[in-house]
């Protein structure tokens, strides 16, 4: 199944993965002012389709679509199996396509929310009574109607509909009579499902974020491993992971190797980001402090001087217990 999405210009039309770089895509706004253009990049790779979303020409949030499955991905995780797939030669199509930032918050909204419970089910089957329903049920979200792999978004409030973005909608055609046509055409096979929407836009932490708490969390492992031993500094990370994860799940997504490499592509906001990592440090650093007699103001100072400005603008200095000389 390829996925369709609507766009209102596109960039890049369709074309072959192996004739495309991504992470050329993904840095031109930093280069050409003409980049700094707000849509998606959509990613097929057989059954899978993966998008990009980008505002101002940045990526900002990543997720994937497949038959029976959909979800939030990492950019970097995103970016790194792209890669792999390009270089193996695989039969993938790329395209970058332009969409206002309506549009793409109600797209995340489909992809990253469940769907919509009501009680009774809404029936989706004619839209005779589908829209009454939705507007008996005052109901504020995200329609999508998925017409085999042609997806239209349809954004309601209070049970009004406010506005929609149509795959493949001739604009002399009016949004009543094209809705009608997609429930004609499409009939047992379309998909309604209604969403909540978001009340902003959400932001996933990048690559480079993501990073620079790998570095962190692996500056902070070094030095308490200097005072404990490195196989116990390990067990003490390790547990703070876990401990910090029972109210950060975006910690879990981290891996710690034996060898005390810090990897993984945990997805989350980029304050989410800096509470889990936050969490994580001060378990670790206060274990160490009263065990093994390590100093954690001066072992965060030590890790943290180079992004010190970075990492201030975060808030990650505010999120920890002690005073720091930075």
């Amino acid at each position: 199944m390829i996925y369709q999405f609507p766009h209102e210009a596109a960039y890049l039309p369709r074309t072959k993965l192996s004739y495309v770089s991504l992470p050329g895509i993904l840095s031109d706004g930093k280069r050409d002012r003409a980049g700094r253009v707000s849509g998606y990049v959509s990613i097929q790779l057989g059954e899978r389709c993966y998008l990009v979303f980008l505002r101002g020409g940045e990526p900002f949030n990543a997720a994937r679509i497949q038959p029976g499955s959909r979800g939030p991905v990492a950019l970097s995780e995103l970016i790194r199996v792209v890669g792999a797939e390009s270089e193996r030669g695989e039969a993938g199509q790329i395209g970058y396509f332009g969409a206002p930032d309506a549009q793409l918050q109600a797209m995340l909204s489909t992809l990253l929310h469940p769907p919509a419970a009501f009680h009774p089910p809404i029936d989706t089957a004619s839209p005779d009574r589908l829209f009454p329903m939705l507007r008996e049920r005052h109901f504020s979200g995200v329609l999508e109607l998925a017409d085999g792999g042609r997806c239209h978004y349809l954004s309601f409030e209070d049970g009004a509909y406010r506005a929609g973005w149509f795959t493949e909608r001739d604009a002399a055609v009016s949004v009543g009579d094209f809705v009608r046509d997609v429930f004609g055409r499409a009939g047992a096979e379309l998909k309604a499902t209604p969403y909540l929407a978001f009340a902003e836009m959400p932001v996933q932490a990048g690559p480079g974020f993501v990073d620079l708490y790998r570095r962190i969390v692996g500056g902070v492992l070094r030095e308490v491993s200097q005072a404990a031993g490195r196989e116990t500094a390990l067990g003490l990370l390790r547990r703070a992971q876990d401990t910090a994860a029972r109210e950060h799940a975006c910690v879990s997504a981290f891996n710690v190797t034996d060898e005390g490499r810090i990897s993984g592509d945990p997805v989350a906001s980029p304050a989410g980001l800096t509470e889990g990592v936050a969490a994580w440090v001060t378990e670790i650093l206060i274990v160490a402090s009263d065990y093994h007699g390590v100093d954690p103001a001066a072992t965060i100072e030590k890790t943290a001087r180079d992004s010190r400005f970075v990492l201030a603008e975060n808030g990650f200095f505010h999120r920890l217990p002690w005073a720091l000389a930075l």
